[in-house]
């Protein structure tokens, strides 16, 4: 019994710190993309109209310096093609600590009514995704 208690401790010991070991080292992530209709992010939303600036945040966790590729993408409109919307692609670099702000201005005619997404990619410094999240919109 007593030689059992020397072999299980210590390796419980190295397996409990292990574990403590996996919880604490936590890698760069988007934890959220968020939209609403004021700079401030104070009145979040994901319905908005014709005329409104599509205002945004990707609240980016345990991140040195990262690149942030946001798109706004056509899912159904009527008369539009599916896809990306390229000429609207944004990148924002990040320090440490930062979230990724984002904004879309209506364009002239207005937002064509129908569902968007807006997504966010996250970049290191080698251009490899680490992390992708998106965000439904509905324009009525």
């Amino acid at each position: 019994m007593r030689s059992m208690k020397r072999n299980v401790i210590p390796v419980l010991g190295v397996f409990l710190l292990a574990t403590a070991c996996n919880f604490s080292v936590s890698t760069a992530h988007i934890n959220s993309v968020k939209t609403g209709k004021d700079k401030a992010m104070t009145q979040e939303s994901s319905t908005f109209a014709p005329t409104d600036t599509i205002y945004g945040v990707a609240d980016i966790g345990n991140a040195g310096k990262t690149k942030e590729k946001i798109r706004l993408i056509v899912v159904d409109v009527a008369g539009q093609q599916a896809g990306p919307i390229a000429a609207l692609d944004q990148t924002v670099d990040l320090d440490s600590g930062q979230n990724a702000n984002f904004s879309y201005s209506a364009p002239p005619a207005g937002w064509p009514a129908g569902k968007y997404k807006v997504e966010v990619s996250m970049l290191d410094d080698a251009g490899v995704q680490k992390d992708q999240k998106t965000a439904d919109i509905t324009v009525q």
